[in-house]
C-alpha cells in the first residue's frame, strides 16, 4: 500500500525540522568550542614560541575528544552502529581539515606579520569560515549517519 501524500509531506517536514534543529545546535555548540580552541591556542602561543599554525594542529588534536563528546551528545544523539572509535576518528579528521585550513592562514599571519592575539584568531576564523557548512553536512551525512539513512 503506497503512503498517502499527507504522510510523505509530514515526513519531509519532520526531517526538515530535525535537520534545522541539528544545525542550530551545531552552530550554538560551535559558539562554545571555537572560542575555547582559540583560547587554548593563544595560551599555548604565550607559553611556547612555536609557529602558531603548528600549534593550531596540536590544539585541534587536544580538543578533539571533548568536542566530539559534546557534538555527539547534544547534536547527533542517534547511534550509528559504526562504533565510537570510528566516529571519533572521522570527527578528528574533520577537525584536522579545519585546523589545516585555519592553520595555513595562522602560520602565514604569524610568519609574515608577527601576528599575535586577535590577529591570529581572525586569520584562523577566516580559514574555517568556508568549511563550517561543509563540515556540518559531512558530520550529518557521513560521520553520524545511521545505517538506515
Amino acid at each position: 500500500m503506497a503512503p498517502s501524500t499527507r504522510w510523505v509531506g509530514e515526513s519531509r517536514d519532520g526531517l526538515r525540522r530535525l535537520v534545522s534543529g541539528r544545525f542550530s545546535r551545531y552552530t550554538s555548540l560551535s559558539l562554545i568550542t571555537v572560542p575555547v580552541g582559540y583560547g587554548l591556542l593563544l595560551l599555548a602561543r604565550s607559553i611556547w614560541d612555536v609557529n602558531a599554525g603548528l600549534l593550531n594542529l596540536v590544539v585541534g588534536t587536544v580538543i578533539t575528544p571533548p568536542s566530539f563528546w559534546l557534538y555527539r551528545r547534544f547534536v547527533w544523539h542517534e547511534r550509528t552502529g559504526k562504533g565510537l572509535l570510528a566516529e571519533m576518528f572521522a570527527f578528528w579528521q574533520l577537525v584536522m581539515v579545519g585546523a589545516l585550513a585555519s592553520g595555513a592562514l595562522i602560520a602565514i599571519a604569524d610568519a609574515w606579520f608577527g601576528a599575535r592575539g586577535l590577529a591570529l584568531v581572525a586569520a584562523g576564523l577566516l580559514g574555517q569560515l568556508g568549511l563550517f557548512i561543509g563540515r556540518y553536512i559531512w558530520l550529518d551525512r557521513v560521520t553520524f549517519s545511521s545505517p538506515e539513512a
